[in-house]
């Protein structure tokens, strides 16, 4: 059977808590007919022949998580561990998907197998939910900048999410030898995706380390090429990067409320608007982000996040 839910409304609320749907849509849920879970998998699967092709991978083992676990733990296999490490990961348990990595290199009985990078991959995002202090990052992507089979991509990698955390965790004076290891690694890489890496690590260098603001601005516009201020994505992705910097605020602005009108109503219009509302809450300006996220609300009032963001906004307005 074939049940699919909204996820913010109605039964679909409550399921979601209890499959641990979290915010990564959508999400496929295969389960036994006691309601056990088998396998999850996050995010479009390429139409339905790749839909069928997965599921009868899924169905080859039907092996629910909570069997799969028992068995793990009275004979653990490196099969097992990389596949409960697997669930983990994308259940949002990220201690318990690191640890089996862990495992997972300890069981392959190859010195070269290396889980570094899906080890700081999960050590991260428990830092940023603040489940676990932020040098556990530190000590993650020390391994991963320590591995064997490191490459471009993967120090890439490391340096953009440490980046982002230190920002959220005000550490960002702590950062540096990550920052310049993504830089290096991706020096006069001929791959596009890596050549872009290496200059908004650039960037972030130049705004943490350099303290250079204006360069590293400028670095950024360059990145998204001509004519980078007619394209909707374009700018509305470059006010947001400046709103996690919490810098040029004032252009980012201006550029967020353009897009409002260039999207969809309903939940995107919802979104752009929340991005609005924080932008003009960094400038100060407490009362008109109260505005602006009561318009989000009223585009998508199902949402209780937006609920959630005018109460901190409210909040913050009455101290």
């Amino acid at each position: 059977m074939h049940l699919p839910l909204n996820v913010n409304e109605g039964e679909g609320i409550a399921l979601s808590e209890q499959y641990q749907v979290g915010t990564m849509y959508p999400v496929f849920i295969l389960m036994n007919d006691e309601g056990n879970v088998i396998r999850r998998w996050t995010g479009y699967t390429g139409g339905a022949t790749a839909l069928i092709s997965t599921l009868n991978q899924a169905l080859a083992d039907v092996t629910s998580i909570g069997d799969r676990l028992k068995r793990f733990n009275e004979q653990p296999t490196l099969k097992d561990a990389l596949f409960l490490a697997k669930y983990y990961s994308d259940a949002g348990e990220n201690l318990k998907a690191a640890d089996l990595y862990r495992r997972a290199e300890s069981l392959s009985g190859n010195a070269a197998t290396d889980y570094s990078l899906d080890i700081f991959n999960n050590i991260a995002n428990a830092v940023w939910k603040e489940m676990i202090p932020f040098n556990r990052a530190l000590e993650a992507a020390d391994e991963v900048l320590a591995a064997k089979r490191k490459n471009a991509h993967s120090m890439a990698r490391v340096a953009k999410i440490m980046a982002r955390i230190a920002r959220k965790m005000g550490k960002t004076d702590l950062i540096t030898k990550y920052l310049l290891a993504g830089i290096n690694a991706t020096a006069g890489s001929q791959i596009s995706q890596l050549r872009e890496s290496h200059e908004l690590l650039r960037a972030d260098y130049a705004l943490h380390v350099a303290g250079d603001t204006t360069g590293a601005i400028t670095l950024k516009k360059k990145v998204m090429g001509e004519g980078w201020q007619d394209n909707r994505d374009k700018f509305y992705e470059f006010a947001k990067w400046c709103l996690e910097r919490k810098i040029n605020l004032r252009e980012a602005e201006e550029y967020a409320r353009q897009t409002v009108n260039l999207v969809y109503p309903g939940r995107i219009r919802a979104m752009v608007l929340n991005t609005v509302a924080e932008i003009v809450y960094a400038r100060g300006d407490i009362e008109k982000a109260i505005g602006v996220i009561k318009l989000a609300i009223e585009q998508e009032p199902e949402n209780d996040f937006y609920a959630d963001q005018l109460e901190r906004f409210q909040t913050e307005s009455a101290r």
